[in-house]
């Protein structure tokens, strides 16, 4: 049996990172318009951290269904990112994915405020601060 997202959790997920993919070397947009005047396109996935079920990807048997379908154990990828993650294993840990979607709720912050910010300069300095505290140059 699977431990499925509810939908909430996934708009959640997708919320948190201002619908861009967790992988901080992608972060490509994962919603944007479609042809028609109301319709929307989603490219993104509700991917788990650790498998929602049993002989899946990074499954951990010590862990509750509730905490398996939790937004915790949740990240948000585009369709690519999220098959490479499940493809290797092995390079894709807990701990990488757990920590991309930290960095990638600490960005959206930064995406959120960068139009107010960058009128008086400051968000490329703010930026690089976050970047490097984070690890990632």
């Amino acid at each position: 049996m699977r431990d499925d997202f509810s939908q909430r959790t996934k708009d959640l997920l997708a919320n948190r990172v201002g619908w861009k993919c967790s992988n901080p070397n992608c972060r490509k947009a994962t919603r944007g318009a479609g042809i028609g005047k109301e319709n929307i396109i989603n490219i993104g996935v509700a991917s788990h951290i650790t498998a929602a079920s049993k002989g899946g990807p990074r499954y951990d048997e010590n862990i509750t269904s509730q905490e398996r379908a939790s937004a915790e154990n949740g990240i948000w990828l585009c369709q690519s990112c999220s098959k490479l993650i499940d493809s290797d294993v092995n390079r894709y840990t807990i701990a990488k994915l757990k920590k991309w979607k930290e960095i990638s709720e600490q960005m959206a912050v930064l995406d959120t405020f960068k139009c107010s910010v960058s009128l008086f300069g400051t968000v490329c300095k703010l930026h690089t601060v976050l970047c490097k505290r984070i690890g990632l140059f």
